[in-house]
C-alpha cells in the first residue's frame, strides 16, 4: 500500500494536467470555429473577372494548435502509462497497433 501512496500525489498532478491540456485544445477549437475565414468577392483592376478575396486565416493556426496539445496530452499518457513504445521493446501488442496504424495509412494514400 505504501506505493500506492507516493504514486497518487503524482497521478493527480497528471490528470490535473491532462484535464487543463484538454480543455486548453478544447478552447482552441472553439477559436477556430469562431475565426474561420471569410471571403469577399473583389473585381480585378485589370480585366473583368472578379476573384476571392480571403481575410486572415487565423483558424488554420488555432486548429493545427489543438492537434499538436491533443497529441503532446497522448505523448504524456503513453509515457506515464508505460504503453507500447515505451514499454517492452517491440512487444507484440505493439506490433500489432503499429500495424493497424500504418494499413490506415498506407489505405488512406
Amino acid at each position: 500500500m505504501a506505493g500506492f501512496a507516493t504514486s497518487r500525489p503524482a497521478s493527480l498532478a497528471l490528470a490535473a494536467l491532462l484535464a487543463f491540456l484538454n480543455l486548453f485544445a478544447f478552447l482552441l477549437a472553439v477559436g477556430a470555429e469562431r475565426r474561420r475565414s471569410t471571403g469577399n468577392v473583389v473585381p480585378d483592376e485589370y480585366d473583368l473577372r472578379s476573384y476571392c478575396l480571403y481575410d486572415t486565416d487565423a483558424s488554420t493556426v488555432y486548429g493545427v494548435a489543438a492537434f499538436f496539445v491533443l497529441l503532446l496530452a497522448q505523448a504524456l499518457v503513453t509515457a506515464a502509462t508505460r504503453c507500447l513504445c515505451l514499454g517492452p521493446a517491440l512487444s507484440s501488442r505493439g506490433c500489432a497497433v503499429a500495424s493497424f496504424v500504418l494499413s490506415w495509412y498506407a489505405r488512406a494514400r
